[in-house]
């Protein structure tokens, strides 16, 4: 320890620019004087140059200074110390472990870190505190305790902010995450690397058991066997009901398609049956799930309200499925030819989708197996490769001719279609049969 005279001593420019409560400097200033300095300051000496740079201890300078410039005196060990002067340690004093929190105090405090930096400083700062606290027996700080320290506050968003610093801090060889803008998008990065490799983990130890015949149809009203059914076991719902717009009217469309509906497509036969859907499918699913409906844009509005009154998280705008090839026109003589379709998302709970998919998106139409309102398999898998992982649980209570049997399948999950009309029951049954070979 040398005593080192004040005006000697420079603060960086770099340092982090911090508020110092008067009240707080006046109370430690009282107390050095009254009982003492505990702990001297950390410098670093620069001979060649005559400098002294501080390195930690700010709060504990300003309280000294004061007590000069106000005539008052204090003791360190019990001697005192000269006025005008201050005692301090240079870094080749100090143990391994104070030498690494003298350097992380004068990293963390600068303003000039990159956030890459910042991160690196206060992850190690967390073991620097961990180790402090085994030497002496104790628990290892909190992430809460952590935050404190570095950003003034444990709470929200600070506290977020740090516990991603020390867990993204550990990632930074990886180019992706070193990259990122900022320590938010890294921990993105890093989350979604993660989901990636487990899903991969997931799918190759699914693999080994799965096949088609895990896949279940039943053949009936959607309300007899949902009313049987376990609540909660459902992780995606993807239903392709009737849209309550008058469709077995339309006809061929002046000839233009060879498929025609011939269910019951009133808006007086959709209102209640998807009324009824929505209790029931919230009950099903579970609590982290979600759910893609088509519905036709007229009703999309009134659909949104029955799945947001059944406990659905309904998003605001729907989906919208581009059909190239789509031939209906239900003004054959007046136009225009329909070529889109829109679809509700919902969720419950908070599952989050595995990759950001745009609202948008073309599919051409299958080859029609016999119902007039057949989906293609490109785009259920689309839907479903945004929200399942392998080994997902799906349900279809308007199956129709089967689709969601080889896009579940694609995707590793296993799938349950209810369907009320025999024939595409057993069209659908086929699909199935022909997955199994």
């Amino acid at each position: 320890m040398i005593p080192v005279p004040l005006d000697l001593i420079t603060i960086a420019d770099n340092r982090q620019r911090r508020e110092f409560n008067p009240d707080e400097i006046a109370s430690l200033m009282d107390s050095i004087q009254s009982k003492g300095l505990f702990h001297p300051i950390v410098v670093r000496v620069d001979n060649e140059n005559q400098s002294v740079t501080l390195i930690a201890g700010e709060r504990r300078l300003r309280a000294i200074k004061d007590l000069w410039a106000l005539g008052g005196s204090f003791k360190y060990n019990n001697e005192p110390v000269p006025e005008g002067y201050i005692p301090a340690v240079t870094l080749g004093e100090l143990s391994p472990l104070e030498i690494e929190e003298a350097e992380l105090e004068e990293n963390i405090r600068r303003v000039d870190l990159t956030w890459q930096e910042r991160a690196t400083a206060n992850a190690r700062l967390a073991k620097l505190r961990a180790d402090q606290a085994a030497a002496k027996g104790e628990e290892p700080p909190t992430v809460a305790a952590i935050s404190l320290e570095v950003r003034g506050s444990s709470e929200g968003i600070n506290q977020d902010t740090t516990r991603q610093e020390i867990i993204v801090a550990k990632h930074l060889s990886n180019p992706e995450v070193a990259a990122a803008k900022n320590v938010k998008e890294a921990f993105k990065i890093l989350r979604r690397q993660e989901d990636v490799k487990k899903n991969l983990r997931l799918a190759e130890h699914v693999g080994k058991t799965f096949s088609a015949n895990q896949h279940k149809i039943l053949l009936g009203r959607f309300e007899d066997h949902m009313l049987n059914m376990q609540v909660g076991i459902f992780d995606v719902i993807l239903i392709d009901p009737p849209y309550g717009m008058g469709a077995d009217d339309f006809g061929d469309s002046g000839g233009m398609i060879t498929t025609v509906h011939k269910y019951d497509d009133s808006f007086e036969n959709w209102l209640p049956s998807i009324t009824s859907f929505a209790r029931l499918s919230y009950i099903v699913a579970k609590q982290q799930a979600h759910l893609y409906c088509f519905v036709d844009i007229d009703n999309f509005g009134i659909a949104k309200d029955i799945f947001r009154e059944a406990g659905w998280t309904v998003h605001r705008t729907p989906i919208i499925w581009h059909k190239p090839n789509g031939q209906r026109a239900p003004w054959p003589e007046h136009g225009p030819q329909r070529k889109y379709e829109v679809i509700l998302y919902a969720m419950t709970g908070k599952r989050p989708t595995n990759k950001l998919a745009p609202d948008l998106i073309t599919y051409p139409m299958d080859e029609n197996l016999g119902h007039a309102a057949q989906k293609p398999v490109a785009l259920y898998v689309d839907l479903l490769k945004r929200s399942v992982r392998p080994g997902d649980a799906i349900l279809d209570a308007f199956c129709g001719s089967g689709t969601i049997f080889p896009a579940a399948h694609e995707v590793l999950c296993t799938a349950t279609g209810i369907e009320l009309d025999p024939n595409h029951y057993g069209i659908a049954v086929k699909r199935i049969e022909g997955l199994k070979k």
